[in-house]
């Protein structure tokens, strides 16, 4: 029996209570703690998982107009309207509710950096609201990645990145909701409060649009083989582009935490690109997946006209990223970028750069390309861990890029002549690093390299009647390679001549996503 009006109020006030919540930690925590970025962004994952079943858990408008526009039936128009209704009234409770706990006086709400300009203050919001409805509608609404249990994860600290790295600039809202809250503090809060609705709301429409150019197989079982091909390039360039937008925001100087935020953004991003590209955004994670096919992986291939389209793309990320960044701080004076200090040498700098880059590749390669560990949540967080312990580690001895297209920010900025005479080292050291990673993880993982696909098992979230659910997130997996598809031949016949053995096979039949973002 179905109650619809019972299901549309459910939906309502779980959208309600959601954004309130969001809304009083903002309130509680923003201009008390330093580390209010941490409880801001956990807060909006445990709340995205809480109630992604029930309304898809936006607790934004401009993620509520971003499934909008993405369509194929995830909301309807009356329900959008409904839902922007209830996180607006949601917003401006939480704010009140604050006001008897801590005081009107120290409530914390959006506002703009000292000496911010209105130019500066509309890119920050465009960008990270840009990068948090891309990762909703990639990892909560599509059929690629369908019943991951990361939606939350990625969702949350998007937020927490942005928070940390621009929070400074605009007041880090990224969300209409949140940025009505300054209505009611009158003054240049609330004059500005436009800010935090015409750029995130513009972002919304740009996320919603990139969606159906990079998930065209969403909407269609025959895509248009221009936009299959296009798309792994678009997200490489896209997650590039984020990751440098954010090592320039949040590597100036006196941003505390810096480091968890660009590793944050990085596992953001793997998860929203990794059903499309794989989320390398590094020449030398692609180099490193690239090598590995040319050791004789016998299954998941990534060619070199791939890496070919790879590559460049990160390079343009770099730079749109890069510009970005110098856009929303007002000049390249602040735009942070590695560099190697003045109290390391070369030696140093190849070393622990190379170092750092063996790591990340080998970290890639073993947790999203080995059949043990097919299908695993965990590839992007450990992945973009890797980036913030290196970071802490490595990254004061010498810069801390482990990737040449972040090595080039500080090219790209026009940043001091140290910067231009030495990003070669990341051009040296990083692919150095890629290739002795690929090297490792070919004595590392024997039977990648020499077990037949067909009698290969896997162990982490494996099923033996749904294998299709199992699936590799080091590339693209649209078009697959003749030798794949002999090798998906041999499984199934394998699985049918030894009972005992579990069938490997590819990204199988589409399913309907889980729920999140869908109403």
């Amino acid at each position: 029996m179905s109650f619809p009006q019972h299901e549309r109020i459910a939906k309502l006030i779980t959208e309600f209570a959601g954004t309130m919540f969001l809304c009083l930690t903002i309130a509680l925590t923003a201009g008390t703690t330093p580390f209010a970025a941490i409880a801001i962004g956990c807060m909006l994952m445990l709340l995205v998982y809480s109630g992604g079943h029930v309304s898809g858990a936006h607790y934004n408008p401009a993620v509520t107009l971003a499934v909008l526009i993405r369509g194929d039936g995830k909301i309807s128009v009356i329900d959008a309207v409904l839902y922007v209704l209830v996180q607006l009234a949601g917003g401006i409770s939480g704010a009140l509710l604050s006001w008897p706990l801590v005081t009107k006086e120290l409530a914390g709400h959006a506002a703009l950096g000292s000496g911010v300009s209105l130019g500066s203050a509309f890119i920050v919001e465009f960008m990270l609201t840009l990068a948090l409805c891309s990762v909703v509608l990639h990892t909560a609404t599509t059929k690629a990645q369908a019943n991951n249990s990361y939606y939350g994860l990625a969702i949350g600290f998007t937020v927490l990145s942005g928070a940390i790295s621009v929070g400074g600039i605009s007041g880090g809202a990224f969300n209409p909701a949140v940025g009505l809250m300054s209505a009611l503090y009158g003054g240049d809060s609330a004059k500005n409060c436009w800010i935090y609705f015409v750029g995130p709301l513009l972002a919304a429409i740009v996320a919603g649009l990139f969606f159906r150019i990079c998930a065209a197989g969403e909407y269609s079982d025959t895509p248009n083989p221009a936009l299959t091909r296009l798309a792994p390039a678009a997200v490489e360039a896209f997650g590039t582009m984020m990751l440098c937008f954010t090592v320039g925001t949040a590597a100036r100087g006196g941003v505390l935490l810096n480091q968890l935020s660009i590793g944050s953004i990085l596992m953001c991003m793997i998860y929203m690109g990794g059903s499309i590209s794989g989320g390398h955004y590094n020449p030398a994670v692609t180099l490193a997946v690239l090598l590995r096919t040319a050791f004789g992986a016998t299954h998941d291939q990534f060619s070199w006209k791939q890496a070919l389209a790879y590559v460049p793309s990160q390079v343009l990320g770099a730079a749109l990223g890069t510009f970005a960044a110098w856009a929303a701080l007002d000049g390249n004076a602040n735009v942070g970028y590695p560099t190697l200090p003045s109290s390391s040498n070369y030696g140093q700098g190849i070393l622990g750069e190379a170092l750092g880059t063996f790591l990340l590749a080998c970290t890639v390669l073993n947790v999203a390309t080995v059949n043990q560990l097919k299908g695993n949540s965990f590839f992007g967080l450990a992945i973009g861990m890797v980036v913030t312990c290196m970071a802490f580690g490595i990254g004061p001895i010498t810069g801390g890029a482990f990737n040449p297209a972040v090595g080039l920010i500080g090219v790209f900025s026009g940043g001091a002549r140290v910067a231009i005479e030495t990003v070669w080292i990341y051009w040296v050291a990083c692919p150095l690093g890629a290739a002795l990673a690929a090297l490792f993880f070919r004595v590392q993982n024997f039977e990648e390299f020499h077990t037949d696909l067909s009698l290969a098992k896997f162990t982490a979230h494996a099923t033996h009647d749904q294998p299709e659910k199992q699936k590799f997130m080091c590339h693209s997996h649209v078009n697959e390679s003749k030798k794949w598809d002999m090798h998906l031949a041999k499984a199934e016949a394998a699985s049918q001549e030894l009972p005992n053995a579990e069938a490997v096979s590819g990204v199988g039949p589409k399913e309907e996503a889980a729920g999140v973002a869908e109403v």
